[in-house]
């Protein structure tokens, strides 16, 4: 009887072992999810797309494509100097401390530029905390900046502090711009109940939440 037992598991752990290999969790698959290669030529003329920004509170449930969203997040704030790892959009002293959060209807993700993916965050929609108005939890999308002052220069808090939202602010304008270009609506907001989203989002003490900006197609 032990032999045939030794025989059925010497049989069956290497079928075990091959099935563990090639059929890893889904939990585990979905933790990041890879952004095709952005689109870094042609759209709108620079100058016809100031001529056209404007702030849009209205969007339709149209999602956003990957293709969309990955030129969005470069546009934004991606390497686009790639030898230097320097950005699209500048910092103070080169800090580059500004985080990019994605908020949809299921997840909350984290741009990371170098890899230009999405590292999965949390579950659960939080777009409705984003705003105090209700327009916007209808966005597909929503960006939440948030600045990390570990990874910026020495300097009192107040001036980390200000710094902080003029960085943000570059990259906003970048997404203006894009979604302009590329027939989106945005809006920029700081009217935001910071505390409790950051709290939602389980923030460290050292990390600045400065603005957020739901983007989608007009409605």
């Amino acid at each position: 009887m032990r032999q045939r037992v030794t025989a059925i598991l010497l049989f069956l752990v290497p079928m075990l072992a091959a099935i563990v290999v090639v059929h890893p969790p889904v939990a585990l698959a979905q933790q990041t999810i890879q952004l095709p290669a952005p689109r870094i030529e042609g759209g709108m003329p620079l100058m016809s797309a100031i001529a056209r920004r404007q702030s849009i509170r209205a969007y339709s449930e149209r999602p956003l494509p990957n293709e969309i969203l990955s030129n969005l997040l470069w546009a934004a704030f991606g390497i686009n100097r790639r030898d230097a790892g320097e950005r699209t959009a500048p910092s103070w002293r080169g800090s580059k401390e500004t985080d990019i959060y994605v908020a949809t209807s299921e997840a909350v993700w984290l741009y990371d530029p170098a890899a230009h993916a999405l590292q999965h965050m949390m579950n659960g929609d939080i777009r409705a905390t984003t705003g105090r108005q209700p327009f916007p939890a209808t966005a597909p999308a929503v960006l939440i900046y948030v600045a990390d002052r570990a990874r910026m220069a020495e300097a009192p808090e107040q001036e980390q502090y200000l710094y902080a939202h003029v960085d943000a602010a570059f990259v906003a304008q970048n997404v203006y711009l894009f979604a302009t270009s590329e027939g989106l609506g945005t809006v920029v907001l700081g009217n935001v109940e910071k505390a409790e989203l950051a709290q939602m989002m389980k923030l460290r003490s050292n990390q600045i939440l400065t603005f957020t900006q739901p983007i989608g197609y007009p409605k």
